[in-house]
């Protein structure tokens, strides 16, 4: 924050010589305490900038500045536009009730700025505003109203009242997960300890936040391991975030308990990477298939209980034990067969006492069998059938005991 700025030393010149700008008074928790602090009706044009690093933007403003290979500066009127129409883009249904509302209203609750300028609550009521402002322009829509931190403010404390206007569990539902947990990384570099992330938070707890950032570095070593190194947006694509969840508690939670060494840890990890990116790859435009080809978070869940299955596991891993250097080598669609394989063991081993039940099963599968497909005349059907030929021969050599 620069006190010192060409537009801090205007902002001071404007609320001296407008003595009509204060507009009243607002409690705003400030340093750890909770301060009644006037806001006053600042110009946006003259005046105001948004906040590159609002936690709302962090996935789109990373995007696009991988794409475009340099950093967005709110301070020019072209990448305020660019920040503008992210803003805008941000949840349209919300963005337009909320449009809808200030239309009607005007401004019901005032804004958070720094001493120099940039917005840290309230960016994208700025946002349409200016898009007011631009459909009507009276002149009426080219304030926004806000409390200005003063100049003593660290980067410390302006993490701490963004995460508590806009983190705190009944405001967090618009924020995107993924940027949640960037949001909460943002507060690490600025040297916030965990105990202290935690209490700008309100209604989280310290595992809760360990738990995040854990979460955060799982998924930025899947998209390393994808070869997407920082691509968030490939996250929120998908919809990968429960992904992520689901890897933490059904396959990492249970790790100590089956006593693994670091490198079976690992190689699970892989395994469950591998299948996040089979699901991906299945549902490209260029593989032709559909969406209903592809894994689900439910099927994730699942990875915890085939990873513990000896048969499972062997099932699921034996084209990734091939290409163990090189996972995504694999065929997307053969490895998504290998886990549907491995659910079918685990599903049979349940119901190991009932013999009819198993049997009719494997009947309906066998009869079900598209012998016309080009896929029927493959070695390894012609394998998987002699196989089933001396399973049968087996069963009946105990049945006739």
């Amino acid at each position: 924050m620069n006190i010192n700025s060409e537009r801090a030393k205007a902002i001071d010149a404007y609320i001296a010589t407008h003595s009509d700008a204060e507009m009243g008074k607002w409690p705003l928790e400030i340093g750890g305490q909770k301060m009644i602090s006037p806001f006053y009706r600042f110009p946006i044009k003259e005046l105001l900038c948004y906040n590159v690093t609002n936690g709302r933007l962090a996935m789109d403003v990373r995007e696009w500045e991988k794409f475009n290979s340099r950093k967005l500066d709110a301070t020019t009127e072209e990448d305020s536009k660019i920040i503008r129409q992210m803003l805008l883009s941000l949840n349209k249904n919300e963005t337009s009730l909320l449009k809808e509302d200030i239309h009607k209203k005007n401004q019901m609750e005032p804004g958070v700025i720094t001493h120099d300028g940039f917005v840290i609550n309230g960016n994208r009521r700025m946002a349409i505003l200016e898009e007011l402002n631009r459909e009507e322009p009276t002149g009426k829509w080219s304030f926004l109203e806000a409390v200005r931190l003063p100049s003593t403010i660290t980067e410390k404390d302006v993490w701490k009242i963004e995460a508590g206007l806009q983190l705190s569990k009944d405001k967090i539902a618009e924020y995107h997960p993924v940027n949640e947990l960037l949001k909460i990384k943002q507060g690490i570099d600025a040297k916030l300890s965990i105990e202290e992330i935690t209490a700008a938070m309100y209604g989280r707890t310290t595992d809760e936040i360990k738990e995040s950032l854990d979460r955060l570095q799982l998924i930025d070593n899947f998209l390393e391991f994808f070869g997407q190194p920082g691509n968030y947006g490939l996250i929120r694509t998908f919809g990968l975030h429960e992904y992520f969840i689901d890897v933490q508690k059904n396959v990492m939670t249970k790790w100590d308990r089956r006593g693994l060494a670091s490198r079976e840890r690992k190689e699970e990890l892989i395994s469950a990477f591998a299948l996040i990116g089979a699901g991906i790859r299945i549902q490209s435009p260029k593989t032709g298939e559909g969406k209903d080809k592809g894994i689900t978070h439910w099927d994730i869940r699942k990875l915890g209980k085939i990873f513990a299955d000896m048969d499972a596991k062997e099932a699921y891993t034996q084209n990734l034990k091939k290409s163990s250097k090189k996972p995504l080598t694999v065929n997307a669609a053969t490895l998504i067969e290998d886990f549907r394989t491995a659910e079918d063991i685990l599903g049979m081993k349940e119901q190991r006492d009932q013999p009819v039940r198993l049997i009719e099963k494997a009947i309906n599968s066998l009869e079900s069998i598209d012998r016309t497909n080009k896929h029927f005349h493959e070695i390894r059907v012609k394998n998987a059938i002699d196989r089933l030929s001396s399973i049968v021969q087996e069963i009946k050599k105990d049945l006739n005991g």
